[in-house]
């Protein structure tokens, strides 16, 4: 039986909530790359496109957080994003070295901050 939450979620739905995001975040840019591949669309149109699907990524463990809660959902959403955003960072510095725009790098936490904070809210 699952204990309540009061003292902070259990780190095991935070795991959940991380995997969920991730496969969510992976089937929607294969998505992406499909269409890509097939309309040739402009760079605008795929960051836009790509800011949703982080969004949504982060928005469904934001939901999913939200609902093992039960209180302060939109927090716990925040800082799900939050904490997404830095394995994001992270992964990315890895790959890539020390070549993430400041630009890039605000957006994006603002994209998966809010993201999660909304999918809280909504749970």
């Amino acid at each position: 039986m699952e204990k309540n939450m009061a003292g902070g979620l259990q780190a095991m739905h935070f795991v959940k909530a991380f995997i969920m995001s991730v496969l969510i975040t992976a089937l929607l840019l294969f998505v992406c790359a499909f269409l890509l591949l097939k309309t040739g669309m402009e760079e605008k149109t795929l960051g836009i496109l790509l800011a949703a699907v982080d969004a949504l990524g982060v928005f469904v463990g934001g939901v999913y957080l939200g609902k093992k809660s039960g209180r302060q959902k939109f927090l716990w959403g925040l800082i799900f994003g939050i904490l997404y955003f830095l394995v994001y960072l992270l992964l990315s510095f890895l790959i890539n070295g020390p070549a993430l725009s400041v630009a890039g790098a605000v957006k994006s936490f603002v994209v998966m901050a809010v993201g999660g904070m909304v999918g809280g809210m909504v749970s």
